[in-house]
């Protein structure tokens, strides 16, 4: 299960996102991510990509756009189930003020109230998109569509690793017992950004997590420590095994011959 974001370079029209307002972001985004349920993620992930092109950041609703949690809220919308479960609460109606502007805490404040890291994200598209803004020459247009798809990547990375939690847990009682050579860029890489979702997991406990996942430990590099008494017993134990097979077979043959690798003649 991929737990990394990768650029994309490879669409045309979309430029990745400066590496250090990434890097600044990245870490408050998941901090409200880790606050939500799977049930407002995932039509989180849904809404940012279906309606790329119609993010309007600093406004819930306007027109056919919005912000990040606007597209959301219209994911949640269009899915009756969704109603019926209550996992959308009925909007407020306002008056006298325009619908537009308003941010999720007036329109919808039952949901904000259960959620409060739901105003987080909304805080976040805002504020990166205003920074994007400033601190790069990226068109107005493009900017809001880049903040979304790049949320919705870290949304989906924040989904996976939910999975994968489950299913280590499950898998915690048995550790790996074999041992396998892997990609160790890509290992480290992973367990790189096991940390940055998780930040409250030590390396090593991030490094058993990746190996339950896999169903393997990683094969260490380094040659195993044998202590110098460890060797001698073995060779010793060898030595008597071949003094017992070969001694009534060639003539001269004993313990301290099979020891120095060589007949002892009389």
């Amino acid at each position: 299960m991929d737990l990394r974001v990768r650029p994309s370079r490879d669409i045309p029209f979309l430029t990745p996102l400066p590496p250090e307002i990434v890097g600044e972001r990245s870490v408050i985004l998941h901090r409200a991510l880790r606050g939500l349920p799977l049930t407002l993620l995932e039509p989180l992930v849904r809404g940012l990509r279906r309606h790329a092109d119609s993010l309007v950041p600093g406004r819930l609703v306007a027109g056919n756009g919005g912000c990040a949690l606007g597209m959301m809220l219209r994911e949640l919308a269009s899915d009756p189930s969704r109603q019926e479960t209550g996992a959308l609460p009925p909007r407020r109606r306002r008056r006298g003020a325009s619908a537009r502007d308003s941010s999720i805490y007036e329109r919808w404040p039952q949901l904000a109230k259960a959620y409060p890291r739901l105003s987080h994200v909304e805080i976040i598209f805002d504020a990166t998109c205003n920074e994007l803004v400033q601190r790069t020459d990226l068109s107005e247009h493009d900017i809001p569509r880049m903040v979304g798809l790049w949320m919705a990547a870290e949304t989906q990375s924040e989904i996976n690793m939910r999975h994968m939690e489950e299913t280590t847990a499950q898998a915690a009682a048995s550790k790996p017992s074999r041992s396998v050579a892997m990609d160790e860029r890509l290992f480290a890489d992973t367990v790189d950004r096991l940390i940055e979702l998780r930040p409250a997991l030590s390396r090593a406990e991030a490094t058993m997590v990746v190996e339950g996942l896999i169903g393997a430990r990683r094969l260490e590099s380094d040659p195993l420590f044998v202590p110098v008494d460890w060797e001698h017993e073995l060779e010793a134990q060898q030595a008597r095994l071949a003094a017992r097979r070969w001694g009534s077979a060639l003539p001269g043959w004993s313990l301290e011959s099979a020891r120095l690798g060589r007949p002892l003649r009389g």
